[in-house]
Order: C-alpha cells, then structure tokens, then sequence
C-alpha cells in the first residue's frame, strides 16, 4: 500500500505499480479529493482522516495486514497509520518524510502557499516547487508529471492538504512504538529532507535501516525507480 504526498495523486507510484507487483500486489489510493477518489467535504481532511481512508482501504481488500509506504506527506499519513491501527500494519517504507512537526516558519510558509493557491497562482507555485523537490539532474518528462498532477488537482484539496500538514502532530514520541521492520529512504540530493533527519529515524526505530537513492530528490520513487525499487524489493524478501 503506497500513500503518495503533496501536490501528487497515484500517478506518483507508477514506477512501483509496474516495477514491484512480481513481489507483491500493490496497491497505490488516490487520497480524497483527487484522481479517482470522492471529494473532501466541508469539514476539510487532516493527516488523521487520511490515515483512516488509507485503513478503510486495506480492510476493504480482505487481507489482514500490508506492508505500507508513503512519501512525504504520505509519511505523514504512514506514522497516523501506525498511531491509529498498527494492527493493519506488516511493515513500514518511509520515503523522503519527517517525523516532526512543522516549526513556526515552516506553518506560515503553509499558510502562504495556502493563500497563492487560493489567488490562482498555480503555474508560478509549480515552478517554485520543481526547484525545491527535484535533483538537478532529473529530465524533463518527470518534470512534465509532476506539474500535470499538481495542475490536475482541486485547489481546494491542495489547500486542504496543506493545512492538514501544518496541523500534524509531532510523530517522533511514536517512533520508539513502531514494532514492525522499516525500511527509510531518501534521495542523494533531496534538500528538504536532510540526511540527518533520514538517519535519525532509523536510528530511533528497533527494526530500521536507511538507505540513499542517487540521482533523486524528495521524489525519490518517480526520479530514480530502478533504484527504488531495488531497495524496496531487497527490504521486502525477508518478509514474503
């Protein structure tokens, strides 16, 4: 179970759909308010409700338990999973994320980026975002992706999204719980997750390991698939 993060849908997973379902059946939701799933109400969404909708998911499936990745804001969604129904949980990838909460800055920073959406400055949000989420390195056609899912997505679950993860709450209390293997990653040159704060995390997990994806950033699983996927698979074959 693959839980995508902000501004993305399931297109992110595309990779992994194609590249892990010789090792498992995989399975990538649409969070609520995009792609093929129902609109956000009223009452918006927090990193909790995503965490239910994602458990709703496994039990509709009929198995008892999954193994479960997110990505960024899908980390977030990954540790309130674990918080909320460990139960569901075999064992955990935990892709280019923080446990933290956000800081001050880091909430008025969600707030402004809230409020340019709102004003309609998607194209201008995008290019911003390219520059701060991707390797140097990576082509045009991820590039494309990215701006097509951003583009494609309701300003209002955008928005939605990013008051969901001002308000998280802090997941590192949670780590010392987590009970199941773990697997951390992170792209070479992802600068918004530092390496530090990779390492820490598998650090603070019993069962944990960290491993590094060259040629990627914080879009690790879409800019360097091969090696992602690599990774994910030599994590998952003790585990069959």
């Amino acid at each position: 179970m693959l839980v995508h993060g902000f501004p993305f849908d399931r297109r992110l997973w595309a990779g992994q759909l194609r590249g892990r379902s010789g090792i498992r059946r995989v399975v990538a939701p649409d969070l609520r308010g995009r792609g093929l799933s129902a609109a956000i109400g009223a009452e918006g969404a927090t990193i909790d409700t995503y965490a239910d909708d994602v458990a709703a998911t496994i039990a509709s499936l009929g198995v008892e338990q999954a193994d479960v990745g997110g990505l960024s804001m899908g980390g977030y969604v990954t540790f309130a999973l674990w918080r909320r129904h460990p139960e569901l949980v075999r064992s955990l990838i935990l892709a280019d994320t923080r446990a933290g909460p956000d800081s001050p800055d880091g909430k008025r920073s969600r707030e402004a980026t809230a409020d340019r959406l709102r004003a309609g400055k998607v194209d201008s949000l995008a290019d911003d975002m390219l520059a701060r989420l991707l390797s140097p390195g990576t082509g045009g056609d991820v590039r494309r992706k990215i701006r097509t899912m951003f583009r494609e997505t309701p300003t209002g679950t955008s928005v939605a999204d990013l008051l969901a993860m001002r308000d998280r709450p802090d997941s590192w209390p949670d780590m010392g719980t987590i009970g199941v293997r773990t697997l951390v990653l992170r792209g070479a040159d992802d600068t918004l997750t530092p390496p530090e704060e990779a390492e820490s995390q598998a650090r603070a997990i019993l069962q944990a390991r960290c491993v590094t994806i060259p040629g990627a950033g914080h879009v690790s699983p879409l800019e360097n698939p091969a090696a992602f996927n690599a990774a994910v698979q030599e994590f998952l074959e003790p585990n069959p």
